[in-house]
Protein backbone atom coordinates (compact mmCIF):
# COMPACT_ATOMS: atom_id res chain seq x y z
CA UNK A 1 0.00 0.00 0.00
CA UNK A 2 2.81 2.38 0.92
CA UNK A 3 4.62 1.70 -2.38
CA UNK A 4 1.42 2.44 -4.31
CA UNK A 5 1.04 5.81 -2.58
CA UNK A 6 4.64 6.78 -3.40
CA UNK A 7 4.19 5.67 -7.01
CA UNK A 8 0.96 7.70 -7.26
CA UNK A 9 2.71 10.79 -5.87
CA UNK A 10 5.59 10.28 -8.30
CA UNK A 11 3.29 10.28 -11.32
CA UNK A 12 1.42 13.32 -10.01
CA UNK A 13 4.72 15.17 -9.82
CA UNK A 14 5.50 14.20 -13.42
CA UNK A 15 2.11 15.29 -14.73
CA UNK A 16 1.47 18.43 -12.71
CA UNK A 17 4.67 19.43 -11.03
CA UNK A 18 7.07 19.94 -13.92
CA UNK A 19 8.36 23.43 -14.66
CA UNK A 20 6.16 25.22 -17.20
CA UNK A 21 7.54 27.09 -20.24
CA UNK A 22 6.98 30.85 -19.84
CA UNK A 23 5.25 32.88 -22.53
CA UNK A 24 7.46 35.00 -24.76
CA UNK A 25 7.25 37.12 -27.89
CA UNK A 26 9.70 36.93 -30.79
CA UNK A 27 10.68 39.88 -32.99
CA UNK A 28 10.10 39.65 -36.74
CA UNK A 29 12.65 40.00 -39.51
CA UNK A 30 12.31 42.74 -42.08
CA UNK A 31 10.57 41.51 -45.24
CA UNK A 32 13.73 42.28 -47.24
CA UNK A 33 15.37 39.34 -45.53
CA UNK A 34 12.96 36.67 -46.69
CA UNK A 35 15.32 35.48 -49.45
CA UNK A 36 19.08 35.66 -49.34
CA UNK A 37 21.26 35.83 -52.46
CA UNK A 38 24.53 34.02 -51.89
CA UNK A 39 26.31 34.38 -55.23
CA UNK A 40 28.47 37.32 -54.25
CA UNK A 41 30.90 38.42 -56.97
CA UNK A 42 34.40 38.73 -55.54
CA UNK A 43 36.17 39.89 -58.73
CA UNK A 44 34.15 43.04 -59.37
CA UNK A 45 37.34 45.13 -59.53
CA UNK A 46 38.20 43.63 -62.91
CA UNK A 47 35.49 45.87 -64.36
CA UNK A 48 38.00 48.73 -63.98
CA UNK A 49 40.27 46.96 -66.53
CA UNK A 50 43.43 47.98 -64.66
CA UNK A 51 46.07 45.20 -64.35
CA UNK A 52 47.93 47.08 -61.60
CA UNK A 53 44.77 47.37 -59.51
CA UNK A 54 44.17 43.64 -60.04
CA UNK A 55 47.65 42.86 -58.70
CA UNK A 56 47.23 45.12 -55.68
CA UNK A 57 43.91 43.55 -54.72
CA UNK A 58 45.25 40.02 -55.25
CA UNK A 59 48.18 40.88 -52.99
CA UNK A 60 45.80 42.21 -50.34
CA UNK A 61 43.63 39.09 -50.45
CA UNK A 62 46.72 36.90 -50.11
CA UNK A 63 48.61 38.79 -47.40
CA UNK A 64 46.02 40.67 -45.34
CA UNK A 65 46.36 39.86 -41.60
CA UNK A 66 42.68 40.76 -41.14
CA UNK A 67 41.59 38.06 -43.59
CA UNK A 68 43.96 35.52 -42.07
CA UNK A 69 42.55 36.30 -38.62
CA UNK A 70 39.01 35.83 -39.96
CA UNK A 71 40.08 32.51 -41.53
CA UNK A 72 41.45 31.20 -38.22
CA UNK A 73 38.31 32.29 -36.37
CA UNK A 74 36.26 30.44 -38.97
CA UNK A 75 38.32 27.27 -38.48
CA UNK A 76 37.86 27.47 -34.71
CA UNK A 77 34.08 27.95 -34.92
CA UNK A 78 33.83 25.08 -37.42
CA UNK A 79 35.59 22.78 -34.97
CA UNK A 80 33.18 23.92 -32.24
CA UNK A 81 30.33 22.88 -34.53
CA UNK A 82 31.93 19.46 -34.95
CA UNK A 83 32.21 19.16 -31.18
CA UNK A 84 28.51 19.96 -30.90
CA UNK A 85 27.72 17.29 -33.49
CA UNK A 86 29.39 14.61 -31.35
CA UNK A 87 26.54 14.84 -28.82
CA UNK A 88 24.23 13.30 -31.44
CA UNK A 89 26.07 9.96 -31.21
CA UNK A 90 26.95 7.56 -28.42
CA UNK A 91 30.34 7.90 -26.75
CA UNK A 92 32.45 4.79 -26.22
CA UNK A 93 35.72 4.84 -24.25
CA UNK A 94 38.31 2.31 -23.18
CA UNK A 95 39.09 2.52 -19.47
CA UNK A 96 42.07 0.91 -17.78
CA UNK A 97 42.30 1.69 -14.07
CA UNK A 98 44.80 0.47 -11.49
CA UNK A 99 43.74 1.62 -8.02
CA UNK A 100 46.09 1.06 -5.07
CA UNK A 101 44.56 0.77 -1.60
CA UNK A 102 46.00 0.66 1.88
CA UNK A 103 43.14 -0.52 4.09
CA UNK A 104 43.07 0.46 7.76
CA UNK A 105 43.14 -2.45 10.19
CA UNK A 106 40.31 -0.84 12.11
CA UNK A 107 38.39 0.20 9.03
CA UNK A 108 35.15 -1.29 7.77
CA UNK A 109 36.58 -4.05 5.59
CA UNK A 110 39.49 -5.37 7.71
CA UNK A 111 37.61 -4.97 10.99
CA UNK A 112 34.92 -7.32 9.69
CA UNK A 113 37.28 -9.54 7.66
CA UNK A 114 40.82 -9.51 9.14
CA UNK A 115 42.00 -11.90 6.42
CA UNK A 116 41.83 -9.12 3.85
CA UNK A 117 45.40 -7.94 3.21
CA UNK A 118 46.29 -4.38 4.16
CA UNK A 119 47.57 -3.45 0.69
CA UNK A 120 45.56 -4.38 -2.40
CA UNK A 121 45.32 -3.30 -6.03
CA UNK A 122 42.01 -3.11 -7.87
CA UNK A 123 42.53 -3.61 -11.62
CA UNK A 124 39.69 -2.58 -13.97
CA UNK A 125 39.65 -2.81 -17.74
CA UNK A 126 36.60 -2.26 -19.88
CA UNK A 127 34.49 -0.27 -22.29
CA UNK A 128 32.30 2.59 -21.10
CA UNK A 129 29.23 3.63 -23.06
CA UNK A 130 27.12 6.76 -22.63
CA UNK A 131 24.27 8.14 -24.68
CA UNK A 132 21.68 10.88 -24.25
CA UNK A 133 18.41 10.15 -25.99
CA UNK A 134 17.60 13.28 -27.97
CA UNK A 135 13.83 12.90 -27.93
CA UNK A 136 13.22 16.65 -28.10
CA UNK A 137 16.00 17.46 -30.61
CA UNK A 138 17.97 19.51 -28.10
CA UNK A 139 21.37 18.34 -29.33
CA UNK A 140 20.26 18.63 -32.94
CA UNK A 141 19.18 22.23 -32.32
CA UNK A 142 22.49 23.08 -30.66
CA UNK A 143 24.36 21.53 -33.59
CA UNK A 144 22.29 23.53 -36.08
CA UNK A 145 22.93 26.68 -34.04
CA UNK A 146 26.66 26.00 -34.22
CA UNK A 147 26.39 25.50 -38.00
CA UNK A 148 24.55 28.83 -38.31
CA UNK A 149 27.32 30.55 -36.37
CA UNK A 150 29.83 29.00 -38.76
CA UNK A 151 27.79 30.34 -41.67
CA UNK A 152 27.81 33.76 -40.00
CA UNK A 153 31.60 33.72 -39.83
CA UNK A 154 31.83 32.68 -43.48
CA UNK A 155 29.76 35.74 -44.33
CA UNK A 156 31.82 37.92 -41.98
CA UNK A 157 34.97 36.83 -43.78
CA UNK A 158 33.31 37.72 -47.09
CA UNK A 159 32.44 41.12 -45.62
CA UNK A 160 36.07 41.58 -44.58
CA UNK A 161 37.14 40.74 -48.16
CA UNK A 162 34.60 43.22 -49.54
CA UNK A 163 35.80 46.00 -47.25
CA UNK A 164 39.42 45.24 -48.06
CA UNK A 165 38.97 45.13 -51.84
CA UNK A 166 36.81 48.26 -51.96
CA UNK A 167 39.27 50.07 -49.67
CA UNK A 168 42.18 49.17 -51.96
CA UNK A 169 40.24 50.24 -55.05
CA UNK A 170 39.10 53.50 -53.42
CA UNK A 171 42.61 54.36 -52.24
CA UNK A 172 44.08 53.44 -55.64
CA UNK A 173 41.58 55.66 -57.47
CA UNK A 174 42.30 58.50 -55.05
CA UNK A 175 45.99 58.06 -55.78
CA UNK A 176 45.34 58.11 -59.54
CA UNK A 177 43.40 61.35 -59.14
CA UNK A 178 46.22 62.86 -57.09
CA UNK A 179 48.73 61.90 -59.79
CA UNK A 180 46.52 63.55 -62.40
CA UNK A 181 46.06 66.58 -60.17
CA UNK A 182 49.83 66.86 -59.75
CA UNK A 183 50.25 66.68 -63.52
CA UNK A 184 47.71 69.45 -64.16
CA UNK A 185 48.98 71.61 -61.30
CA UNK A 186 52.54 71.25 -62.63
CA UNK A 187 51.32 72.56 -65.98
CA UNK A 188 49.58 75.42 -64.21
CA UNK A 189 52.71 76.16 -62.20
CA UNK A 190 54.80 76.36 -65.38
CA UNK A 191 52.14 78.52 -66.96
CA UNK A 192 51.89 80.89 -64.01
CA UNK A 193 55.68 81.11 -63.77
CA UNK A 194 55.71 82.36 -67.35
CA UNK A 195 52.98 84.88 -66.54
CA UNK A 196 54.91 86.12 -63.52
CA UNK A 197 58.12 86.43 -65.53
CA UNK A 198 56.35 88.49 -68.21
CA UNK A 199 54.66 90.75 -65.64
CA UNK A 200 57.99 91.23 -63.91
CA UNK A 201 59.64 92.27 -67.21
CA UNK A 202 56.76 94.63 -67.93
CA UNK A 203 57.27 96.16 -64.49
CA UNK A 204 60.95 96.71 -65.25
CA UNK A 205 59.92 98.43 -68.45
CA UNK A 206 57.35 100.47 -66.46
CA UNK A 207 54.44 98.82 -68.29
CA UNK A 208 53.07 97.26 -65.10
CA UNK A 209 53.08 98.22 -61.44
CA UNK A 210 54.04 96.38 -58.28
CA UNK A 211 50.37 95.46 -57.87
CA UNK A 212 50.43 93.25 -60.97
CA UNK A 213 53.69 91.55 -59.95
CA UNK A 214 52.33 90.90 -56.45
CA UNK A 215 49.17 89.40 -57.89
CA UNK A 216 51.21 87.23 -60.26
CA UNK A 217 53.41 86.02 -57.40
CA UNK A 218 50.37 85.22 -55.26
CA UNK A 219 48.92 83.06 -58.05
CA UNK A 220 52.27 81.29 -58.44
CA UNK A 221 52.66 80.64 -54.71
CA UNK A 222 49.10 79.35 -54.55
CA UNK A 223 49.86 76.63 -57.09
CA UNK A 224 53.19 75.80 -55.41
CA UNK A 225 51.41 75.29 -52.08
CA UNK A 226 48.80 73.07 -53.71
CA UNK A 227 51.53 70.97 -55.32
CA UNK A 228 53.24 70.43 -51.95
CA UNK A 229 49.96 69.30 -50.41
CA UNK A 230 49.33 66.95 -53.34
CA UNK A 231 52.83 65.45 -52.99
CA UNK A 232 52.13 64.84 -49.31
CA UNK A 233 48.82 63.16 -50.11
CA UNK A 234 50.44 61.00 -52.79
CA UNK A 235 52.99 59.68 -50.29
CA UNK A 236 50.27 59.07 -47.71
CA UNK A 237 48.17 57.10 -50.20
CA UNK A 238 51.17 55.00 -51.24
CA UNK A 239 51.76 54.15 -47.57
CA UNK A 240 48.07 53.31 -47.23
CA UNK A 241 48.15 51.01 -50.25
CA UNK A 242 51.21 49.23 -48.90
CA UNK A 243 49.40 48.58 -45.63
CA UNK A 244 46.17 47.43 -47.30
CA UNK A 245 47.96 45.10 -49.71
CA UNK A 246 50.31 43.69 -47.06
CA UNK A 247 53.44 44.75 -48.92
CA UNK A 248 55.18 46.53 -46.06
CA UNK A 249 56.92 49.89 -46.04
CA UNK A 250 60.25 48.44 -47.18
CA UNK A 251 58.77 47.47 -50.57
CA UNK A 252 59.14 49.97 -53.39
CA UNK A 253 55.70 50.67 -54.83
CA UNK A 254 55.71 52.66 -58.07
CA UNK A 255 52.26 53.71 -59.25
CA UNK A 256 52.23 55.41 -62.66
CA UNK A 257 49.44 57.69 -63.82
CA UNK A 258 47.05 55.66 -65.95
CA UNK A 259 44.15 56.72 -68.12
CA UNK A 260 40.79 56.81 -66.37
CA UNK A 261 38.64 54.06 -67.86
CA UNK A 262 34.88 53.96 -67.93
CA UNK A 263 33.15 51.31 -65.84
CA UNK A 264 30.04 49.37 -66.80
CA UNK A 265 28.58 47.35 -63.97
CA UNK A 266 25.04 47.00 -65.23
CA UNK A 267 23.81 48.60 -62.04
CA UNK A 268 21.51 51.24 -63.39
CA UNK A 269 18.72 49.41 -65.19
CA UNK A 270 16.96 47.44 -62.48
CA UNK A 271 18.27 48.30 -59.04
CA UNK A 272 15.92 47.50 -56.16
CA UNK A 273 16.32 47.21 -52.42
CA UNK A 274 16.16 43.40 -52.74
CA UNK A 275 19.71 43.50 -54.13
CA UNK A 276 21.10 44.54 -50.75
CA UNK A 277 20.18 41.11 -49.40
CA UNK A 278 23.40 39.83 -51.04
CA UNK A 279 25.48 41.91 -48.62
CA UNK A 280 27.72 39.65 -46.49
CA UNK A 281 27.09 41.65 -43.32
CA UNK A 282 23.35 41.07 -43.71
CA UNK A 283 23.85 37.37 -44.41
CA UNK A 284 26.07 37.13 -41.32
CA UNK A 285 23.47 38.82 -39.15
CA UNK A 286 20.68 36.62 -40.49
CA UNK A 287 22.76 33.51 -39.78
CA UNK A 288 23.14 34.74 -36.19
CA UNK A 289 19.36 35.18 -35.99
CA UNK A 290 18.96 31.56 -37.11
CA UNK A 291 21.52 30.43 -34.53
CA UNK A 292 19.64 32.22 -31.73
CA UNK A 293 16.37 30.66 -32.93
CA UNK A 294 17.88 27.18 -32.65
CA UNK A 295 19.22 28.00 -29.20
CA UNK A 296 15.67 28.93 -28.14
CA UNK A 297 14.51 25.51 -29.36
CA UNK A 298 17.27 23.88 -27.34
CA UNK A 299 16.47 25.93 -24.21
CA UNK A 300 12.81 24.85 -24.39
CA UNK A 301 13.79 21.17 -24.22
CA UNK A 302 15.26 21.74 -20.73
CA UNK A 303 11.66 21.81 -19.48
CA UNK A 304 11.02 18.28 -20.77
CA UNK A 305 12.08 14.90 -19.34
CA UNK A 306 15.59 13.77 -20.14
CA UNK A 307 16.85 10.19 -20.40
CA UNK A 308 20.51 9.15 -20.34
CA UNK A 309 22.08 5.72 -20.53
CA UNK A 310 25.52 4.88 -19.10
CA UNK A 311 27.07 1.43 -19.20
CA UNK A 312 30.39 -0.19 -18.34
CA UNK A 313 31.41 -3.66 -19.49
CA UNK A 314 34.81 -5.07 -18.59
CA UNK A 315 37.01 -7.02 -16.23
CA UNK A 316 37.86 -6.38 -12.58
CA UNK A 317 40.30 -8.12 -10.26
CA UNK A 318 42.64 -7.38 -7.35
CA UNK A 319 45.45 -9.27 -9.11
CA UNK A 320 46.70 -9.09 -12.69
CA UNK A 321 46.89 -12.91 -12.89
CA UNK A 322 43.11 -13.28 -12.46
CA UNK A 323 42.07 -10.20 -14.49
CA UNK A 324 41.43 -12.03 -17.75
CA UNK A 325 39.45 -14.92 -16.27
CA UNK A 326 35.74 -15.30 -17.01
CA UNK A 327 35.02 -14.91 -13.31
CA UNK A 328 36.42 -11.34 -13.46
CA UNK A 329 33.61 -10.20 -15.76
CA UNK A 330 31.98 -6.98 -14.56
CA UNK A 331 29.16 -4.88 -15.97
CA UNK A 332 26.98 -1.95 -14.93
CA UNK A 333 24.05 -0.32 -16.72
CA UNK A 334 22.76 2.99 -15.41
CA UNK A 335 19.69 4.46 -17.08
CA UNK A 336 18.82 7.91 -15.75
CA UNK A 337 15.56 9.84 -15.95
CA UNK A 338 15.44 13.56 -15.14
CA UNK A 339 12.46 15.91 -14.99
CA UNK A 340 12.80 19.44 -13.61
CA UNK A 341 10.30 20.11 -10.82
CA UNK A 342 11.61 23.21 -9.08
CA UNK A 343 14.58 25.22 -10.39
CA UNK A 344 13.93 28.57 -8.66
CA UNK A 345 13.29 30.23 -12.03
CA UNK A 346 16.62 29.18 -13.55
CA UNK A 347 15.18 27.49 -16.65
CA UNK A 348 12.70 30.33 -17.28
CA UNK A 349 15.53 32.87 -17.00
CA UNK A 350 17.70 30.86 -19.40
CA UNK A 351 14.89 30.72 -21.97
CA UNK A 352 14.12 34.43 -21.62
CA UNK A 353 17.85 35.16 -22.10
CA UNK A 354 17.83 33.23 -25.38
CA UNK A 355 14.66 35.03 -26.49
CA UNK A 356 16.25 38.40 -25.68
CA UNK A 357 19.37 37.43 -27.66
CA UNK A 358 17.19 36.40 -30.60
CA UNK A 359 15.16 39.63 -30.53
CA UNK A 360 18.35 41.70 -30.29
CA UNK A 361 19.78 39.87 -33.33
CA UNK A 362 16.55 40.49 -35.27
CA UNK A 363 16.62 44.19 -34.43
CA UNK A 364 20.27 44.29 -35.44
CA UNK A 365 19.34 42.75 -38.78
CA UNK A 366 16.45 45.15 -39.32
CA UNK A 367 18.74 48.06 -38.45
CA UNK A 368 21.30 46.84 -40.98
CA UNK A 369 18.56 46.66 -43.62
CA UNK A 370 17.73 50.33 -43.04
CA UNK A 371 21.40 51.34 -43.09
CA UNK A 372 22.05 49.34 -46.27
CA UNK A 373 19.00 50.86 -47.97
CA UNK A 374 20.19 54.34 -47.05
CA UNK A 375 23.72 53.65 -48.35
CA UNK A 376 22.31 52.34 -51.62
CA UNK A 377 19.96 55.31 -52.04
CA UNK A 378 22.77 57.77 -51.22
CA UNK A 379 25.09 56.19 -53.79
CA UNK A 380 22.48 56.21 -56.54
CA UNK A 381 21.53 59.81 -55.79
CA UNK A 382 25.16 60.93 -55.76
CA UNK A 383 25.93 59.14 -59.02
CA UNK A 384 22.90 60.69 -60.74
CA UNK A 385 23.86 64.19 -59.58
CA UNK A 386 27.51 63.72 -60.51
CA UNK A 387 26.49 62.59 -63.99
CA UNK A 388 24.58 65.84 -64.41
CA UNK A 389 27.51 67.88 -63.08
CA UNK A 390 29.85 66.13 -65.52
CA UNK A 391 27.65 67.18 -68.45
CA UNK A 392 27.64 70.79 -67.24
CA UNK A 393 31.38 70.85 -66.51
CA UNK A 394 32.12 69.29 -69.91
CA UNK A 395 30.20 72.14 -71.55
CA UNK A 396 32.14 74.60 -69.43
CA UNK A 397 35.42 72.98 -70.51
CA UNK A 398 34.37 73.30 -74.16
CA UNK A 399 33.79 77.01 -73.60
CA UNK A 400 37.20 77.43 -71.99
CA UNK A 401 38.79 75.52 -74.86
CA UNK A 402 36.97 77.73 -77.37
CA UNK A 403 38.10 80.82 -75.45
CA UNK A 404 41.69 79.58 -75.52
CA UNK A 405 41.48 78.97 -79.27
CA UNK A 406 40.03 82.43 -79.92
CA UNK A 407 42.62 84.07 -77.67
CA UNK A 408 45.43 82.36 -79.57
CA UNK A 409 43.87 83.54 -82.82
CA UNK A 410 43.75 87.09 -81.50
CA UNK A 411 47.37 86.75 -80.41
CA UNK A 412 48.35 85.61 -83.91
CA UNK A 413 46.74 88.77 -85.29
CA UNK A 414 48.31 91.00 -82.63
CA UNK A 415 44.93 91.65 -81.00
CA UNK A 416 45.92 90.07 -77.66
CA UNK A 417 49.21 89.75 -75.78
CA UNK A 418 51.01 86.64 -74.64
CA UNK A 419 49.80 87.05 -71.06
CA UNK A 420 46.17 86.82 -72.19
CA UNK A 421 46.97 83.52 -73.92
CA UNK A 422 48.68 82.14 -70.82
CA UNK A 423 45.76 83.22 -68.64
CA UNK A 424 43.33 81.49 -71.00
CA UNK A 425 45.48 78.33 -70.82
CA UNK A 426 45.45 78.56 -67.01
CA UNK A 427 41.66 78.82 -66.97
CA UNK A 428 41.42 75.86 -69.35
CA UNK A 429 43.68 73.73 -67.11
CA UNK A 430 41.64 74.69 -64.06
CA UNK A 431 38.46 73.57 -65.84
CA UNK A 432 40.17 70.29 -66.81
CA UNK A 433 40.95 69.67 -63.15
CA UNK A 434 37.34 70.43 -62.15
CA UNK A 435 36.06 67.90 -64.69
CA UNK A 436 38.62 65.33 -63.49
CA UNK A 437 37.36 65.81 -59.91
CA UNK A 438 33.84 64.93 -61.04
CA UNK A 439 34.88 61.94 -63.15
CA UNK A 440 36.92 60.44 -60.33
CA UNK A 441 34.11 61.23 -57.88
CA UNK A 442 31.88 59.09 -60.09
CA UNK A 443 34.41 56.25 -59.85
CA UNK A 444 34.54 56.64 -56.07
CA UNK A 445 30.77 56.36 -55.94
CA UNK A 446 30.94 53.21 -58.09
CA UNK A 447 33.18 51.62 -55.46
CA UNK A 448 30.86 52.69 -52.65
CA UNK A 449 27.89 51.36 -54.63
CA UNK A 450 29.66 48.02 -55.02
CA UNK A 451 30.19 47.91 -51.25
CA UNK A 452 26.55 48.87 -50.63
CA UNK A 453 25.39 46.02 -52.88
CA UNK A 454 27.69 43.47 -51.30
CA UNK A 455 30.08 43.13 -54.24
CA UNK A 456 29.42 43.04 -57.97
CA UNK A 457 26.13 43.47 -59.75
Amino acid sequence: MTHSIFLYIFFLLIIYGCVSIPKYELARLSSCGESIVTNISYDWWKEFKDPLLDKLIESGLEKSPTLKLAEERLKAVYQIALQSRSSLYPEVDIEVIDTWYHLSKNGFFRALAPSIPAVVNDFTMGLSFSYEFDFWNKNRSLFNAALSRTTALVAERAQAELILTTSIAYSYLELQFLLLERHILSQQQTNRQRIYNMINRRKIEALDTKIETNRGEIFLLEITTLLLKVEQEIERHIHQLKALTGLGEEVELAIPLSELKGISLGLFDNISLNLIARRPDLMAQKALVEAHAKEIDAAKTDFYPNINLNALIGLESITWSKLFRASSYSATITPAFNLPIFTAGRLQAQLREKVADFNAAVQGYNGLILTAAQELADCLTDIALIEQEIVIEALSLDNFQSTLYLTRERFQHALADRIAVLQAEDAFLKSQLSLAVLKYSRQFQFVLLIRALGGGS
